[in-house]
């Protein structure tokens, strides 16, 4: 048995530009990863993170000796677009184990053919097209966003109750399987500011959000739906007990406040994969990789969810 853990971990670069090599020396470094572990990346990459950063970056890069699985371009966009895909090929081969991402840099992927995006669309078609939903996790507060990486403006209509629906019904389970959440207290936003003050301030609430939390409540069991629940004051009473997870109905009105509170330990983790995966919740960093200063707390909570354990 492994004394890391019994879930094997297949962690992929991320930008070789940014501090996902850094992060993920510094995790070999301390220990934190089992011989069972595999780390896609270029040698070459982190080798070379290794002889510029401090003396710990360097022991890291010893311990990823055996554990490597390498991918031969150095080039921003090719590099993490390969890790990725081999990453995903190595998972997907090897039932029980767990799918680690360091972070990209969407527009050098983008121009390098990836046509996705960002990790979770792209995830999503490589388990078959399946219905996901990106989880952010923390200590105090969960959140999933309804609508993703899509731009504001195009939000309301892309929004659905179909949309909602399945985004709730995976969160909701979730929280029982993963969270140990067996009734699982789940908050459901408006899309407008005081959730729309009764179709003053617009009517997504009553054509699209109320429907969904109708087929909700009946369709996810002993899980009590709250909503639509005004946006400014969701995120206090969630962070108070009153919810256990909070149903964003776009990227910004979840992910910012999550933020204010978990910047440096939050985590993504993608529900509805046949296959578990998280990330940290930050970008590539690109302002501070190779000082020595990045702050390893997310990248560890990734992996210390992705082996089943808690933020």
């Amino acid at each position: 048995m492994d004394p890391i853990g019994d879930t094997p971990l297949v962690l992929t670069q991320g930008d070789p530009r940014g501090v996902g090599p850094e992060l993920i020396l510094r995790l070999a470094a301390a220990g934190e990863l089992g011989e069972c572990d595999r780390v896609v990346a270029s040698p070459r990459v982190l080798e070379g993170w290794a002889q510029r950063l401090p003396e710990w970056a360097a022991a890291g890069w010893a311990q990823l000796q055996g554990r490597l699985d390498p991918i031969e371009s150095e080039q921003p966009g090719p590099s993490q677009v390969q890790a990725l895909a081999r990453g995903v090929d190595r998972v997907l081969a090897q039932p029980g184990s767990a799918l680690v991402t360091a972070p990209i840099d969407k527009r050098a992927c983008h121009d390098a053919g990836f046509a996705f995006p960002g990790h979770t669309e792209y995830l999503a078609h490589r388990a078959g097209d399946v219905d996901v939903a990106m989880l952010m996790v923390g200590a105090r507060l969960r959140v999933v966003p309804v609508t993703i990486h899509v731009p504001l403006r195009e939000v309301p209509e892309r929004l659905s109750t179909e949309a909602i629906v399945r985004a709730g019904t995976l969160l909701a389970a979730a929280l029982r399987e993963r969270f140990g959440r067996p009734t699982p207290r789940i908050a459901v936003l408006g899309l407008n500011p005081h959730a729309g003050e009764r179709g003053l301030l617009g009517d997504e609430e009553d054509r699209i959000i109320e429907p969904a939390v109708r087929r909700l409540r009946a369709g996810c069991g002993e899980a009590e739906i709250t909503g639509p629940v005004p946006a400014d004051a969701a995120f206090a009473a969630h962070d108070r007990g009153r919810y256990d997870a909070v149903l964003a109905m776009y990227h910004d009105q979840g992910l910012g406040p999550f933020k204010l509170v978990h910047f440096t330990d939050g985590v993504n983790m993608t529900l509805g994969l046949p296959f578990v995966r998280t990330s940290p919740d930050h970008g590539t960093a690109l302002d501070i990789a190779g000082q020595g200063i990045a702050d390893v707390a997310s990248m560890r909570a990734a992996v210390r969810i992705a082996r089943g354990g808690r933020p």
